[in-house]
């Protein structure tokens, strides 16, 4: 692996210096933006913007590079620099495992707002390419690295229908906080579990409920399911559910025998009968 290549900037009135080192993307990324912000600080434009920073560069490669560069580089554009500085640190395919590393990427047990700054910073990393991000693709993926029944959950509160990203941001977190809280006796996984164990004084103490398999989540979801009491045409959607927790140990696994037909009056949580996800497709 080597060691990773350093940024040193003593003051922000002052250019940064990048060492020898490994450099990956994020290096890249945050080498690019000290020096922007140090060029703006200085009010530096135009064609000196290069030559004002790039001789900070003290590693092997990159004084080789300059050495070849000659005066030519005094002519460079901000951006054919930047451009230049990929193609000499990092793998052709960068762009592509960057983008293909935020597709996969999953919430698990982070906190929601952690998780989403984690993606958005991923994101970055792309600016000026064409496989950036841009807000709506991000809202997307954000949603599709949640746990199925949380996203759920959060539609059902309302936040699929605002449009801006920084208030659906807003309103994500706002409303996880609330079904937390909400969930807090009950409940005790990052995803508001239906029918974790609990223990009261007047309850017993419930089997832990296996995780619903792909197959069984699409069942509840196609035939209008509730992923907390798991019935099929449920009327209700996670947060709308007030039926008991179910005792894992006598739980069964959902097949396509046990949806009932479509009734013809159903509907979902009073007026919503059906959320829309936008799906992101890579």
């Amino acid at each position: 692996m080597g060691i990773k290549a350093t940024i040193v900037q003593s003051a922000p009135n002052r250019p940064s210096t990048l060492g020898e080192g490994n450099v990956d993307a994020a290096l890249l990324w945050e080498w690019f933006t000290k020096c922007e912000n140090y060029l703006q600080h200085k009010d530096v434009s135009g064609l000196p913007m290069t030559k004002s920073v790039a001789y900070g560069m003290s590693g092997v490669h990159a004084i080789r590079w300059l050495a070849a560069m000659g005066p030519v580089l005094d002519q460079m554009e901000w951006d054919d620099y930047k451009a230049q500085m990929c193609l000499l640190f990092l793998p052709a395919d960068w762009e592509h495992t960057t983008r293909m590393d935020i597709l996969h990427f999953q919430q698990n047990s982070k906190i929601f707002i952690d998780y989403a700054f984690k993606l958005m910073g991923k994101s970055n990393l792309l600016t000026g390419t064409d496989s950036f991000m841009n807000d709506d693709y991000m809202r997307g993926t954000i949603g599709a690295g949640m746990d199925a029944e949380l996203f759920r959950e959060c539609n059902c509160e309302g936040t699929g229908h605002i449009e801006s990203f920084k208030a659906w941001l807003d309103k994500m977190s706002a409303t996880i906080a609330k079904l937390s809280l909400k969930a807090a006796p009950t409940m005790r996984t990052p995803f508001l579990r239906h029918g974790t164990p609990t223990s009261t004084a007047s309850t017993k103490t419930l089997a832990p409920m296996p995780k619903l398999t792909s197959e069984e989540q699409n069942l509840l979801s196609t035939n209008g399911g509730c992923y907390k009491c798991q019935k099929f045409w449920a009327g209700h959607i996670g947060p709308c559910c007030t039926a008991p927790p179910i005792d894992g140990s006598t739980y069964k696994t959902l097949t396509a025998a046990d949806v009932p037909p479509h009734p013809a009056d159903f509907s979902v949580c009073g007026n919503l009968s059906r959320t829309t996800v936008t799906a992101i497709v890579p």
